[in-house]
């Protein structure tokens, strides 16, 4: 594997607040710095717990998954699949707003893809934290999108898992080249 990395913008909705008492309805993934290479499946639920309110962010109904949406192995395996090969020979970076998202896709791909290699290994990162380090901020709060100056956000907010994948994946590209310059240094050797 060579020293260059590939980000990973990730978001998931979900039936609920935590993976095991509910389960993921969608996964949304790009490439950070081309976010035109893209990932989405909706999931089939698999009996946990459904929240009424968790449903009325994301606006797709169990029905609608049921008939729809892959089973959450051949969601997870595609998944797999996917950064594999998107990756190719640079190490793959779980990039995601705040622990949620990691925390489920953990669950799922460790639940459904166990016997798999794991595609991220231990290769996160949470991207409030980066904004913190690159505007070197120290204040948790400031990473609040109502607290960010404007020209830092992009786009809205939509709640559709590949949507708001590409919408941290633009913001990323933004402050890469506002607070780090164009290019980022990176080391994968870990």
């Amino acid at each position: 594997m060579s020293n260059r990395e590939t980000w990973f913008s990730i978001d998931v909705e979900t039936s609920g607040s935590v993976p095991g008492l509910y389960d993921l309805v969608s996964i949304g993934a790009c490439v950070i710095g081309d976010d035109k290479r893209v990932f989405y499946e909706e999931v089939v639920p698999h009996g946990g717990m459904w929240d009424p309110e968790a449903a009325a962010v994301h606006q797709l109904s169990q029905e609608h998954l049921r008939e729809y949406g892959r089973d959450p192995k051949i969601a997870t395996m595609s998944f797999i699949g996917w950064v594999g090969a998107t990756a190719g020979d640079t190490c793959p970076v779980f990039a995601s707003w705040g622990s949620f998202d990691w925390m489920w896709m953990g669950y799922y791909l460790e639940k459904f893809g166990k016997r798999y290699t794991y595609p991220f290994g231990p290769n996160s990162l949470e991207l409030k934290s980066y904004y913190l380090g690159l505007t070197k901020n120290t204040e948790w709060r400031m990473t609040a999108k109502g607290r960010m100056p404007k020209e830092d956000l992009c786009g809205k907010h939509t709640h559709n898992a590949l949507d708001d994948a590409i919408e941290q994946a633009q913001m990323v590209e933004k402050w890469q080249a506002k607070y780090a310059g164009d290019e980022v240094p990176c080391d994968c050797a870990l």
